[in-house]
């Protein structure tokens, strides 16, 4: 089994990096192999014009670093979506991401695919309120739903201004390390099953 953290900050070691690193030792432990890329070291364009017909369509844009990382993904059985929260969801090198999946997610070969991947959401905003997260898990729950994914469950952190502010937080970090190998037995145990 495979993990893959997509890390939607452009801060390397900041709160965001910081929680997928304790996720992913929780899914090694297990025995999953990880990867992580840094979305920001990449040159990743916005989705450009699309067809209606999702099935057909063609990521005119595919001369940037997109397909390199969309085959990591596809690779890989949990992905995990890490995300500093700035304006009410995804980070824009997330967002931008998870747009170009729209033109490969219904498109033969890439369509079977994205079947049965579990799916991590982290996310860390600077103000108290609640509803900064759900900018990040609802619309995350219903891409899981149409790529036919597992949404295996959230952490998200509140007051987070600061970089790494988050080692300070141990039940955060355990929280992080938990659903990080609860991910890994619920998949596996799924995929014995198929």
């Amino acid at each position: 089994m495979k993990t893959l953290a997509l890390i939607g900050s452009p801060r390397k070691n900041g709160t965001t990096d910081i929680m997928a690193n304790v996720v992913l030792r929780g899914v090694s432990d297990f025995g999953s192999f990880i990867d992580k890329i840094y979305l920001d070291d990449y040159n990743i364009r916005p989705i450009a014009d699309v067809i209606d017909k999702a099935s057909e369509r063609e990521d005119i844009r595919s001369d940037d670093d997109f397909p390199i990382l969309l085959e990591k993904f596809l690779n890989s059985d949990i992905i995990i979506l890490s995300t500093p929260v700035y304006w009410f969801g995804f980070s824009a090198q997330l967002k931008c991401f998870i747009d170009r999946l729209s033109s490969y997610f219904r498109r033969p070969p890439y369509a079977q695919r994205f079947d049965g991947k579990g799916y991590i959401v982290l996310c860390a905003y600077g103000r108290s309120e609640e509803f900064n997260a759900k900018s990040v898990t609802e619309p995350a729950k219903h891409i899981v739903e149409i790529l036919r994914g597992h949404y295996l469950g959230d952490v998200c952190v509140p007051n987070m201004y600061q970089r790494g502010k988050v080692k300070d937080y141990p039940d955060v970090l355990e929280s992080c390390y938990k659903i990080g190998y609860a991910a890994f037995e619920y998949l596996n145990n799924f995929k014995n099953k198929e």
